[in-house]
């Protein structure tokens, strides 16, 4: 096993995104272009000029975000000879700087911290945007980051400049200036730009070599030319930041299948105005970035686990995505590089997230749902595995994930987007205590109930709580969980252990809203049906290898750690009668004790060359998001089996993030839990479930 000191050269691209907008701005893979993307699967491929340089006939030291582009001055000169841009420059190696990636910041230091260079993407508790006044809402949901870039040079004898560039390939950008004197910056036509205040120390630049333009017209500039820059002067004796802004700004239709525009254009009338309104109101964003940054700072996590926490938050804000639909608000995140909408294996696990931040969006999400991604079987009621794709949504009824007839990847999740309804709808009305909404869904919530019980069998006498029957609309094929590119260990639902311990905590959540509704008799058939399953899955324990089979049939002998994940619910809630190793559960709580903690041992869910935790001993395909929740739950309610092995895997799982075989798509979510390197599921939201790791 690799030591979990082994230091690491940091590598990774992180998005810096604004909250709703499904944009980034990418930078911080070593040797390699980022920049502006709006809807984007993966990083843009900009080049970045981020950097200093002492005096004129100096080098410029840069940030290495950048490769060295293809002249574009030869396809009008017919010149090859030309030296190929950018030139006069040294690309800063990661022992030359220290980055330092925030909750709600990422900044860069060099030159005995003289220079620094920082992105900022606040976020805060949002109340429901329908009921936002106008200044809140510009305030909250402005498609811009800021950011800022410094000098100390109060003890230089020169002025030192300073650069912030983009160059956008082939296309070419427009100098803001032009139509706009208070602004200095580029922008790419009203799509993205960036800006900073008009000022005498701050000069614009572009052309074929940004960093030594050749050509210049009448106002210094060459706007035929794709490379662009902000360069700043910090006067000997000097100490300066010079704030920064990145806007986007997408206008009219964005969506087919529902007609969406995007919520922000309600508040803002096109880029210029964001990037006004984000330079006026940079200190305050500044402010609430540094109040993020403090918060997690200052959390019990160790430097691995923040850094972890982080990475997912900046990728979650970049998949997220605030449309407007007849004059209400529609929230959607997207499946990172895949773009599902709304994909519901991603909700429930973005629950614990939202419902910190921004508790409406799991509301809204749960509605459009019920209204438009519901459907009824032979069993009774559930829901598709996602609203659609690409900014497309589906037809009512319909995903664009689940294929007729199958087993395997594309087939239908019947059982558990039921169960994942059930859940979140739960968790959000006893967290938020909207009892006037768990009311307006009694009926749902009782038709949930009984499609459960179906799914287990229609007939009564012969149920034992477990999934057994499948959905017609798998044909001769078989349904699957959201763990659908792993072996048969997570991917049959029918008889599943994952499955069968999340029904069980659907059920004790569904007993405490039905008595919350007044519905003594359903409560209590809720209770009974908890009980029995609990009882059920006791006779499943293998008492002479110590392990529950991850799947009731076959002799199956994977072992899993989502064997605890269905007990996350009402450890979150607080609902200790069903979390006490001692009380209601007790026998089976004994049995995953057991379970877990003879998984976590290397050879089994412990990978044996990295030490990383894997969902499977059957599979090195490893989601870091599950990872976080099996750690929370282990932790809250089995702390003891937590070994020293155990407790190492957070620097391992840091580490994968930390280098470029994760690091080159942001925050990945599969990952070959032998090698580090992604094998799906990049630029990936859902790892906010380390969001649970600040409640223990």
């Amino acid at each position: 096993m690799n030591s979990p000191q082994a230091p690491v050269a940091e590598s990774y691209h992180a998005q810096h995104s604004p909250f709703g907008a499904f944009a980034s701005f990418t930078a911080g893979l070593v040797d390699a272009p980022g920049g502006f993307g709006q809807s984007l699967r993966r990083a843009a491929n900009q080049n970045l000029y981020v950097g200093f340089r002492k005096s004129a006939g100096q080098d410029w030291q840069l940030l290495p975000f950048l490769t060295p582009p293809k002249s574009q001055e030869t396809a009008f000169t017919g010149d090859d000879t030309i030296v190929q841009p950018p030139r006069g420059f040294q690309s800063l190696r990661p022992e030359n700087y220290r980055r330092t990636l925030g909750w709600a910041s990422d900044t860069w230091r060099a030159d005995d911290t003289r220079f620094g260079f920082s992105l900022l993407s606040p976020f805060g508790p949002m109340a429901d945007p329908a009921k936002l006044k106008k200044a809140a809402a510009r305030f909250h949901l402005a498609p811009a980051i800021t950011g800022w870039i410094e000098y100390d040079n109060r003890t230089g004898t020169t002025p030192v400049e300073l650069i912030f560039g983009v160059g956008n390939g082939e296309d070419t950008l427009r100098p803001l200036g032009d139509a706009h004197p208070a602004l200095a910056g580029f922008a790419g036509g009203g799509r993205f730009g960036y800006a900073t205040k008009s000022a005498r120390d701050v000069a614009v630049r572009q052309g074929f070599d940004v960093l030594n333009p050749r050509f210049r017209d009448y106002h210094g500039l060459h706007v035929i030319a794709g490379e662009t820059g902000l360069v700043f002067t910090v006067p000997a004796g000097r100490k300066k930041r010079f704030p920064l802004v990145l806007g986007f700004y997408a206008a009219g239709p964005v969506t087919s299948g529902i007609d969406t525009t995007y919520a922000y254009t309600r508040w803002f009338d096109g880029l210029e105005d964001v990037l006004v309104h984000g330079l006026a109101g940079y200190r305050a964003y500044e402010k609430l970035a540094a109040q993020r940054d403090r918060e997690l700072a200052r959390s019990r996590l160790d430097a691995d686990q923040q850094f972890l926490l982080a990475q997912a938050t900046h990728s979650y804000l970049g998949s997220s995505q605030l449309l407007w639909h007849k004059n209400q608000p529609l929230w959607v995140v997207n499946e990172g590089e895949y773009r599902m909408i709304n994909t519901f294996d991603l909700t429930v696990d973005h629950l614990f997230f939202e419902l910190a931040w921004h508790p409406w969006a799991v509301r809204n999400t749960l509605d459009l749902f019920v209204r438009r991604y519901s459907y009824r079987d032979q069993h009774g009621l559930s829901f598709t595995h996602d609203m659609g794709v690409n900014d497309y949504f589906t037809p009512a009824g319909r995903s664009s994930y689940e294929c007729d007839g199958l087993e395997g990847c594309f087939s239908h999740m019947t059982m558990e987007q039921l169960l994942n309804w059930v859940l979140c709808a739960t968790t959000y009305a006893a967290h938020t205590g909207d009892r006037a909404w768990l009311r307006a869904n009694q009926k749902t919530l009782l038709a949930c109930a009984t499609s459960l019980r179906n799914r287990d069998h229609p007939d009564p006498a012969q149920r034992d709580g477990l999934l057994k029957h499948d959905t017609a609309r798998v044909g001769a094929g078989a349904e699957i969980t959201t763990y659908d590119s792993l072996d048969v260990s997570l991917g049959q639902a029918r008889n599943n252990l994952y499955l069968a311990v999340k029904t069980l905590g659907a059920w004790v959540l569904l007993e405490r809203a039905f008595a919350d509704l007044g519905l003594k008799k359903d409560a209590a058939a809720a209770t009974a049906t908890a009980d029995l399953l609990a009882r059920t899955l006791t006779t499943k324990f293998e008492a002479d290898t110590g392990f529950f089979p991850a799947v009731f049939e076959k002799d199956n002998r994977s072992r899993i750690l989502p064997a605890v994940e269905g007990f996350v619910y009402p450890l979150f809630l607080g609902y200790t009668d069903a979390t006490d190793p001692a009380g209601r559960f007790a026998p089976l709580f004994g049995q995953l004790r057991q379970h877990i903690g003879q998984a976590l041992r290397p050879g089994v869910c412990l990978d044996a060359a990295s030490g990383g935790w894997k969902m499977s001993s059957t599979s090195t395909n490893t989601w870091f998001s599950k990872i976080a929740i099996a750690q929370h739950v282990v932790r809250q309610l089995f702390p003891e089996v937590m070994n020293a092995a155990a407790r190492a895997g957070d620097r391992v799982h840091a580490d994968w993030q930390r280098t470029p075989g994760c690091g080159l798509d942001a925050m990945c979510d599969q990952i070959r839990s032998d090698s580090g390197v992604a094998c799906g599921s990049r630029y990936y939201p859902r790892g906010v479930t380390a969001c649970l790791w600040l409640l223990e």
